[in-house]
């Protein structure tokens, strides 16, 4: 039961956050964009590389503690 509430609160809460503003980013890059929307796939790289190597680092000390 700890280890579930572990891997709800310091991996999903913070990954649905960080691809919630992702996506309010990437919006507003095709709002305003127009023909460079394809530009819209840097915050995508971004967000997810940090959100993997974020999970990664605690799922780690996750395992360490249980």
């Amino acid at each position: 039961m700890k280890k579930v509430i572990s891997v709800v609160f310091y991996m999903m809460i913070p990954t649905l956050f960080a691809f919630s503003v992702f996506f309010l980013i990437y919006d507003t890059f095709q709002a305003y964009l127009g023909d460079y929307q394809w530009l819209a796939i840097i915050p995508l790289t971004i967000v997810t590389g940090y959100i993997i190597m974020e999970n990664k680092k605690e799922w780690r000390a996750i395992k360490e503690q249980v």
